[in-house]
C-alpha cells in the first residue's frame, strides 16, 4: 500500500518509514521556515513484488534482458487513489532535479526511480525475496514556475554559506535570503546539514541531506593550518624532517594508466583510458580497461578515481577528444560500458569522469547529454570534470562553467603545444616547452575565475613539475597534480617546498 503524507506532518516516529532526512524537513516546515509544498510517497511494494515474481531473475543478465518488459508492466500500475486525492489537483511537480507536469507523468517517474533502486540492489546482492522492501520514499514538491535550484551548505571553516546553482540564475537578494535560511535551519536541527533549494517565486527548501565537508574547502582549511605551522618553521632554524613533514596541501594524483602497482603516499588516482583501450583490439583492451578501473577503485575506495574517456588523436589539428567520441560509437560506447559496470554493477561510487579535449561549450553539452542518456548524468555522487587542453577553453571558461562541471584538469603539455604552436610529437621542437611565461600569464585570470566559482582544478603533464610552473600553480590554488609513479616519491617534497616558499614570501 502506498502511503503519502505532507512533509509538514512528519514526526520523529515516522523516521523508520519515511527517513530521518524527510522528518528533518518536516521539522523545518513546522518551525516556519520556507519549505516547498512537499509530500513524501512510499513505494507500492506489494505491486512491485507481485510483478517481479512473474519474471525469472535468477541472474543479473536475465534481469537486464527483461528490464524493458518489467518497466512496461510496472508503468501500468494504476495511480493510487490516495495520491490522486492528495495532489491530483496540482499540475506541476518536482522530484529531485526532474520536473514533470500532470499526475500520470509523475507516477511513471516515481515508478522508474524505484525500479532503478531495485536494479542497483540486484547488481549488488543478486535477486532475493525482499528485494522490493524498504525502498526509499520519494519527495514530491508542488511547483508553479521553477526559476532556479541548487544546493546550499554552511561551511564552518569559511564561516559562510556555500551555494551551488544547478539551474537558472539567482539574484543577490535571493542569495542573501538563502544564507539566512540555511543558518536558521541549522539552528533548528542543532547541527549543520546540506540543503536542496528552489526559487519558485521565493526561495524554498525542498530536501535535507547529510553534511559532509567539501574537499576543496578542506584543502584550503589545511592550507591555513599549514601556513600557521610554516610561520613557526620560518622563525626557527631548519631541522631534519621525516616523510610526514613532506606532505603537501596540494593533492598528488597517481597516473595509473600504464601500471597497476602503486606506492604511498597518494591522494587520488588518474586513469587516461586512451593508454589502455585499443580500437584494433577492442575486446581484449576493453576487458583490460574494466579490470583496471574496478581493481583500482575497489582496492582504494577512500580516494577519488578520475577516469578520463579515451582521447584518440590522429595528429595535431585532426579529429580527436570529445568530437571523436561523439561521432564514433565504437569508441564512446566502451567508455560508457566500463564506467557503468564499475559504478553500478560494482557500486564503486568513487569513480568520476573526465571529458577529454573539448573545442567548445556545445561539445561539452552534447557529450554530457550522451552520458546522461546512458545513465551517467552529473549528480552529487558522480562528478563530471573537463580537460582543458586548448587556449579556447581558457578564453571561454565562464561558458563551460555555465554548462556545468565539477572540476577542471589542465593538460599543461597540450596547452603549451597549442599556445606556442608546436607539435609535441616532434622532439626537436620540445625546447619550446620551457618558454612558459606567456602561458602562465594567459591562464592567470582563468584560474582566478575557477577560485571564485569554487571549482577545483588539477594539472597533468610533464610541465607541471617545472619549478616556475609549480610555484605559480601553488600560488593560484591548484587542488592537485597528476604524476607518474616514479615521480610520486618526490612530488610531495617539491610541492611542500613550493608551499613553504609561498608562505615565506607572504610573511616577509
Amino acid at each position: 500500500m502506498v502511503e503519502i503524507l505532507p512533509i509538514k506532518s512528519l514526526r520523529d516516529d515516522d523516521g523508520p518509514i519515511f527517513g530521518s532526512s524527510n522528518v528533518a524537513l518536516g521539522v523545518l516546515d513546522r518551525a516556519g521556515l520556507p519549505v516547498g509544498k512537499s509530500f513524501v510517497i512510499s513505494a507500492p511494494e506489494f505491486h512491485l513484488k507481485t510483478l517481479l515474481e512473474q519474471y525469472d531473475f535468477g541472474n543479473r543478465e536475465i534481469f537486464e534482458q527483461s528490464l524493458t518488459l518489467v518497466r512496461k508492466d510496472i508503468e501500468n500500475i494504476p495511480i493510487p487513489p490516495a495520491l490522486t486525492k492528495e495532489i491530483g489537483k496540482y499540475k506541476f511537480f518536482l522530484v529531485g532535479e526532474v520536473s514533470v507536469n500532470y499526475l500520470e507523468k509523475l507516477w511513471v517517474l516515481l515508478l522508474n526511480l524505484w525500479v532503478d533502486e531495485i536494479k542497483i540492489r540486484l547488481w549488488k546482492d543478486g535477486f532475493y525475496p525482499g528485494i522490493t522492501e524498504n525502498l526509499d520514499p520519494k519527495i514530491v514538491t508542488v511547483i508553479n514556475k521553477l526559476e532556479a535550484g541548487g544546493t546550499a551548505v554552511f561551511e564552518p571553516s569559511l564561516d559562510e554559506v556555500v551555494v551551488e546553482v544547478k539551474l537558472g540564475q539567482v539574484k543577490p537578494k535571493d542569495l542573501k535570503k538563502l544564507d539566512e535560511i540555511v543558518r536558521e535551519a541549522n539552528k533548528k536541527l542543532f547541527m549543520p546539514q546540506k540543503y536542496e533549494w528552489i526559487l519558485d517565486k521565493d526561495i524554498k527548501l525542498v530536501k535535507v541531506l547529510p553534511y559532509t565537508p567539501n574537499p576543496v574547502i578542506a584543502i584550503r582549511q589545511q592550507a591555513g593550518e599549514a601556513i600557521s605551522s610554516m610561520r613557526k618553521i620560518a622563525s626557527s632554524s631548519l631541522t631534519p624532517r621525516n616523510d610526514d613533514d613532506k606532505r603537501s596541501v596540494v593533492k598528488v594524483f597517481l597516473d595509473l594508466s600504464k601500471i597497476l602497482t602503486v606506492e604511498r603516499p597518494f591522494d587520488g588516482i588518474y586513469i587516461a583510458s586512451e593508454h589502455i583501450f585499443d580500437l584494433n583490439k577492442p575486446r581484449d583492451s576493453f576487458e583490460n580497461l574494466v579490470f583496471k578501473l574496478v581493481e583500482v577503485a575497489t582496492t582504494y575506495p577512500d580516494v577519488s578515481v578520475l577516469f578520463k574517456l579515451a582521447d584518440k588523436s590522429e595528429g595535431m589539428g585532426k579529429m580527436r577528444g570529445a568530437l571523436r567520441l561523439l561521432h564514433q560509437d565504437s569508441l564512446l560506447n566502451p567508455m560508457i560500458e566500463a564506467a557503468d559496470f564499475a559504478r553500478h554493477k560494482r557500486a564503486l561510487a568513487n569513480i568520476h569522469l573526465v571529458i577529454p579535449f573539448i573545442r567548445g561549450p556545445n561539445e561539452l553539452l552534447q557529450i554530457k547529454r550522451e552520458l546522461a542518456a546512458k545513465g551517467l548524468a552529473r549528480k552529487s555522487s558522480l562528478e563530471i570534470w573537463m580537460e582543458v587542453a586548448v587556449p579556447e577553453n581558457i578564453s571561454n571558461l565562464e561558458d563551460y562553467l555555465l554548462v556545468g562541471i565539477d572540476g577542471v584538469v589542465i593538460n599543461l603539455d597540450e596547452m603549451i603545444s597549442h599556445f606556442s604552436g608546436f607539435d609535441l610529437e616532434h622532439e626537436e621542437l620540445t625546447f619550446y616547452k620551457k618558454e612558459v611565461s606567456g602561458l602562465l600569464k594567459f591562464m592567470e585570470d582563468a584560474l582566478k575565475l575557477l577560485h571564485k566559482s569554487k571549482t577545483p582544478f588539477i594539472v597533468t603533464g610533464s610541465l607541471a613539475l617545472y619549478p616556475e610552473v609549480l610555484e605559480f600553480l601553488v600560488e593560484k590554488g591548484v587542488s592537485g597534480v597528476v604524476v607518474e609513479r616514479f615521480e610520486a616519491h618526490s612530488a610531495h617534497d617539491l610541492l611542500n617546498q613550493a608551499e613553504r616558499k609561498l608562505v615565506l614570501r607572504r610573511t616577509a
